[in-house]
């Protein structure tokens, strides 16, 4: 088999000076998958993106949010200064071409796993985009990588079901709020499962067990907000309590990832108790629930992380997990969630969520 790592240099020319979600989280990232030979690997291809088309920005976005980006990032061109979205999205010259580019290297990832060229694959691309909603542009996030790449698979790859899994530290609300009421193709169906820190103690603020989507959408948003301070056991109970019987009722035909490593104990910005181990060993499980419905079809993309040198060794342990080489992880020491906090999960959350989503699955 095969995994495709898409990656091209543009994505360093969307440059937001000191801004934490800079250039340099890629560049880390290269740098440590070359200086440990995965490029020199024949099981590892590099897959170059294509610039995405407008129609296919319409598919979750509007014309007015297309065009703002384009208008300010020629603004920053003519200014020669980084510009502003909000208070926490930048802008620079490059960053429209750059967000094209992003969009479509999931794009092409797909095509190439639809094609059979590779088995599965990681866009490391940026802009990231799960914060970013139909009309507006947020959390450092421009266009919606993974929400116009499900809409794809709608609209041009004939796939019937689709599920995406974001384990970003911060809530996918820009995806959330694309799809609360189901995708917008006629016959596609789409599940949500988003973890992620409880929006009481994080931006954006959202991602509660009552947000499950409405009509066509309704009972298909799936939220697990965590305590602060969650371990890696925690997002394990979240699988084998809610995703697995749900996936294995719905049986999607490609599984999509928006793949945050700032759920690192490290990371500045969060406050999460995750491993660099952590995402590669629930991408294991999320690998054995697409190896018997999608084909082993998966695509995962690049979202947040901003202590750079343990993305990089976790984005590294999910291309190891994704290409089955298991036994070449890189491991620190495991970290286990307090037991107060494990018997909240367990004997609360848990339990709530599932008589939430009780009405909409025969699992529960």
């Amino acid at each position: 088999m095969t995994t495709g790592i898409v990656y091209d240099d543009i994505y360093l020319e969307h440059r937001i000076g000191t801004h934490v979600e800079s250039h340099f989280r890629l560049i880390e990232i290269m740098d440590f998958l070359k200086s440990n030979k995965i490029f020199e690997n024949p099981n590892f291809k590099l897959i170059k993106p294509r610039l995405a088309s407008l129609d296919q920005i319409k598919y979750v976005h509007e014309e007015s949010l297309i065009n703002e980006v384009r208008e300010i990032s020629d603004l920053a061109e003519k200014t020669a200064r980084i510009q502003s979205l909000d208070m926490d999205t930048s802008v620079s010259s490059k960053t429209y071409e750059a967000s094209l580019y992003s969009v479509g290297g999931n794009l092409q990832a797909i095509d190439e796993i639809l094609s059979g060229n590779i088995q599965n694959g990681f866009a490391l691309v940026r802009p990231p985009g799960h914060h970013s909603n139909s009309f507006r542009c947020a959390g450092f996030c421009i266009f919606n990588n993974i929400a116009i790449g499900a809409e794809y698979l709608f609209r041009e790859k004939n796939v019937k079901k689709v599920a995406i899994i974001d384990w970003d530290c911060h809530h996918g609300n820009g995806t959330q709020d694309i799809f609360y009421h189901g995708s917008k193709s006629k016959e596609g169906q789409l599940i949500i499962f988003n973890s992620h820190q409880d929006g009481r103690t994080l931006y954006p603020g959202s991602g509660f067990i009552g947000e499950t989507g409405s009509g066509k959408g309704e009972g298909k948003i799936i939220n697990y907000p965590m305590p602060p301070n969650a371990a890696d056991d925690a997002i394990i109970i979240y699988f084998d309590e809610i995703i697995s019987p749900i996936l294995s009722e719905f049986k999607p035909e490609f599984i999509l990832i928006s793949a945050g490593f700032d759920t690192h104990w490290t990371d500045e910005l969060t406050n999460m108790g995750w491993t660099i181990q952590g995402p590669a060993n629930y991408l294991k499980r999320i690998k054995k629930v697409a190896e018997e419905y999608a084909n082993d079809r998966i695509l995962i993309t690049l979202e947040g992380g901003y202590q750079i040198d343990k993305q990089a060794r976790a984005v590294y342990n999910c291309l190891r997990v994704l290409n089955n080489e298991e036994e070449n992880l890189i491991l620190e020491k495991s970290r286990s969630s307090e037991q107060a906090l494990l018997d909240y999960l367990n004997k609360k959350l848990i339990p709530a969520l599932k008589d939430k989503l009780s009405s909409y699955w025969n699992c529960f």
